[in-house]
């Protein structure tokens, strides 16, 4: 039998921090893919590592697929304080060795969804991709790419939880000083909403791109801690 359709009403938010959180209206919201691109040091892993404690914190479990390894014990327990235990035993690592497994990880995700996971994050969505494509694999890595955050998307929607991916970034041929995220258009379709980080001096401005609900260009302005980070 065909499944009834549920009402988008029954998206809920995973609250990351009070300062990202007004800028995404309450959080990360399920049912979508949310995309976090921006340079080195931009804060990107920092954001994903406060959205895993806080999902776990809301009583889900999070599957946290690192291609970079950026998922610190030491920072996570910074970040977690107390409750590091409970949040490693909530959550799934994967550590890919290249693009062809990360394609195997995120093809076989079904085999580990239900009702207790609440978030998947993809950290990063590119690494690997922008390593290892040329002119003789483009075409078949960029479907292949595609295909992922597809996958990712659906199981978004069919289990109500959220995804969140970050990007890395590239110089703007058309635009001089700007940057545009790895990925371009193919990523862009899947993900719903979309923030640019910024590194300003010390601090990182977050500057929403995209949201189905939302003005483009809020921004919001914050500081990395050792305990996370902090409004500015």
């Amino acid at each position: 039998m065909l499944e009834p359709f549920r009402s988008q009403d029954e998206t809920e938010k995973i609250s990351v921090h009070k300062t990202l959180d007004r800028l995404l209206n309450g959080g990360v919201e399920t049912r979508t893919v949310t995309q976090l691109y921006g340079p080195p040091a931009s804060g990107k892993t920092n954001l994903c590592l406060l959205a895993l404690v806080r999902c776990v914190e809301q009583g889900k479990k999070v599957v946290f697929i690192d291609t970079e390894g950026g998922h610190s014990i030491e920072r996570l327990r910074q970040i977690a304080g107390e409750n590091l235990e409970q949040v490693l035993e909530k959550s799934y690592f994967y550590e890919p060795m290249n693009f062809k497994d990360q394609q195997f990880i995120v093809d076989n995700l079904d085999y580990m969804m239900n009702q207790d996971v609440g978030l998947i994050i993809l950290d990063s969505a590119v690494a690997f991709y922008r390593h290892e494509r040329n002119d003789e694999n483009a075409s078949e890595l960029n479907k292949a790419l595609a295909s992922q955050i597809a996958k990712l998307s659906s199981l978004a929607r069919k289990h109500n939880l959220a995804v969140l991916i970050t990007t890395q970034v590239y110089s703007s041929y058309e635009n001089e000083g700007e940057v545009e995220p790895v990925g371009g258009s193919m990523l862009k379709y899947w993900s719903k909403v979309i923030v640019e980080l910024k590194r300003e001096g010390g601090d990182i401005e977050a500057v929403l791109m995209r949201h189905r609900e939302l003005p483009e260009g809020l921004k919001t302005r914050f500081r990395i801690t050792e305990k996370g980070i902090e409004e500015v």
